[in-house]
């Protein structure tokens, strides 16, 4: 096509004819914007239809990691919550004044145990972080996957370290007034107090278990509320991604 127009020019410049050899140029020169334009457009559609593909990989990617924190989450909470009834059960024996029991040995062991310390995932999220933000089309979406795994997220794993403040004091008490015994395959625990006449009059365990109990129930709430969020966000994600379908 072009030699076809350089041949034309050629003929209008020899016979001459410089007004319709300039149209034939101005022509010819838009037809070279006129591709360029057209390959500029098409590297362009290449480019977004890429970053589209890529967007969804990585939403996929956040959708994984936010079923897995609720999975996560779901089984913590079934998990305190059994702790929850030992604790209780403790707490029935020392309100009632009750004499101390063989059988409070294997609930002492699910009544004293620390229950808080989990941490959630968030690779899904710094995947597109580390790619760049804007490859998440929908800015109301981006806004708020930037609040709950900013903001929202973190604070809910200060907020668990509560459990964690009086760990040491824990283990150290747990060691020095009570021997553990391990039964059937390691599944049943025992911690068998060394003065068990004492140990239900104890201050300091008194204290602990009415302590771990408000803790437990303070962790039932937290987890509740943040699985919430989670799967509010897990449904935006997924609204995200039946666009792309």
């Amino acid at each position: 096509m072009i030699n076809f127009f350089r041949g034309i020019r050629r003929k209008l410049a020899d016979d001459n004819k410089p007004l319709k050899y300039m149209r034939y140029a101005i022509g010819e020169i838009l037809l070279v914007v006129i591709g360029i334009l057209i390959a500029l457009q098409i590297n362009n559609w290449n480019e977004v239809r890429k970053d589209k593909v890529l967007e969804k990989k990585l939403l996929e990617n956040l959708v994984d990691n936010l079923e897995q924190n609720e999975a996560l989450m779901e089984n913590r909470f079934h998990f305190i919550n059994y702790f929850r009834g030992a604790g209780q059960h403790i707490i029935n024996v020392l309100d009632q004044k009750m004499p101390y029991h063989d059988s409070l040995s294997v609930i002492f062991h699910s009544a004293l145990m620390n229950t808080s310390g989990f941490k959630l995932a968030d690779m899904g999220y710094e995947s597109i972080k580390n790619t760049g933000f804007e490859i998440v089309q929908n800015d109301s979406l981006k806004k708020e996957l930037m609040l709950f795994f900013e903001e929202t997220q973190p604070r809910f794993h200060v907020e668990l370290e509560w459990g964690d403040v009086d760990k040491a004091d824990r283990e150290k008490f747990i060691d020095e007034h009570f021997v553990q015994k391990i039964y059937k395959n390691d599944e049943d625990v025992f911690y068998i107090p060394f003065e068990p006449d004492k140990i239900l009059q104890n201050y300091y365990f008194i204290a602990l278990i009415n302590k771990t109990e408000g803790q437990r129930m303070y962790f039932l709430d937290l987890i509740t509320d943040h699985r919430e969020e989670n799967q509010r966000i897990l449904h935006m994600v997924r609204q995200e991604l039946k666009k792309s379908d």
